[in-house]
């Protein structure tokens, strides 16, 4: 066995350049989408294009665009870049398992700093009994069953006139309002997660968001994992006591949870060279090079769409412009899903 090393924290450092990386991003896509729409609600010189990447929060129209495009061979124009960024944390899952959550995500990159707060305020985070934890775990399943059935609910024939109806062209800025005008129910739920999140680390992600969950379904399938090679290992279980998800790292050969987010807080725990690796069975990929893949993955996807015409959405800015000031007379989803079955009905009943 090697000698045991003073940890150097090479992959939280190389996580943290990715993090702040996808942060700013996301802090210059919102910033712009909310200018570009108050300024369409009221009438103003709109200065510059709608940003595509706000897209990114339009999961179930990503999964709707997809399964119509599976069905028709062609994609629907009116939110591409959200089917294109659903397949890029597709692709990122099965390259890096859930890493979209621990090094992308904007909402886990929040949580991990609220709970480093928490920590700093109270000198610890709180664990949970486990009988709890796993309970509560399942909650994200359930949401993630819910969105799946709203996805595949929708009769096939439905998927275009909805794709392209009223509610779906304004889908991104309705979901800005959302946050925008949020009333006491939804800021007592907001306030409620920042504040447990303080206190239970990764609160958001590990107990209610599905689309962490269906990513770490599909990251069942990666071949790529954390791997411990008993033979170098120091028994010191300090790889078990680093991982923010509460896995069992120093009794396990390989990492094949759901819950592993790829954030390798244990490879950087661990004094003992060689012991853990994050990788293939006989190729072990280093904190940089799945920094390169993650951002690569969106490089080259985000690149192809854009060359293939499949980025900007069909909804023009001056049609922006004329229905926003009627915004709030849009139908909401669940009326316009409903709507589109019902006008489908006596086509699909023998």
């Amino acid at each position: 066995m090697g000698g045991l090393r003073p940890t150097r924290r090479r992959a939280l450092l190389w996580r943290r350049g990715v993090q702040v990386l996808f942060l700013a991003i996301i802090l210059w896509i919102g910033v712009r989408f909310a200018l570009f729409v108050e300024a369409a609600r009221h009438g103003a010189a709109v200065a510059f294009p709608r940003p595509p990447g706000v897209e990114a929060f339009l999961p179930i129209s990503g999964m709707l665009g997809l399964r119509h495009w599976l069905a028709t061979g062609e994609l629907n124009a009116i939110h591409p870049a959200a089917v294109v960024l659903f397949l890029v944390a597709v692709a990122t899952a099965l390259l890096a398992r859930r890493a979209f959550c621990a090094w992308v995500c904007p909402v886990g990159t929040l949580s991990e700093g609220l709970a480093r707060v928490g920590k700093r305020l109270v000198g610890r985070n709180l664990i949970l009994p486990r009988r709890l934890d796993v309970a509560l775990r399942g909650l994200k399943y359930l949401l993630l069953g819910f969105f799946l059935w709203i996805v595949f609910v929708l009769p096939a024939r439905a998927l275009a006139p909805f794709l392209d109806g009223d509610y779906h062209r304004v889908a991104d800025v309705k979901m800005y309002l959302f946050f925008r005008e949020l009333g006491p129910g939804g800021l007592a739920v907001v306030v409620g997660l920042v504040g447990g999140s303080l206190f239970v680390r990764h609160l958001w992600c590990r107990y209610c968001c599905p689309y962490g969950a269906l990513l770490g379904l599909i990251a069942l399938v990666s071949p790529n994992r954390i791997r411990r090679d008993p033979d170098q290992c120091a028994g010191c279980r300090a790889c078990t006591d680093a991982c923010p998800q509460l896995l069992p790292v120093h009794d396990r050969l390989t990492i094949r949870s759901a819950e592993c987010t790829a954030c390798q807080s244990c490879v950087d725990a661990c004094p003992a060279p060689a012991t853990l690796a994050f990788g293939l069975r006989r190729r072990r990929a280093a904190p940089w090079v799945v920094a390169v893949a993650l951002v690569g993955c969106f490089v080259v996807g985000i690149g192809v769409a854009r060359r293939t015409g499949h980025w900007q959405s069909a909804v023009t800015t001056a049609e922006y412009v004329a229905r926003l000031p009627w915004i709030h007379q849009v139908d909401h989803v669940g009326a316009a899903l409903g709507g589109e079955m019902a006008s489908v009905k006596p086509a699909d009943t023998p």
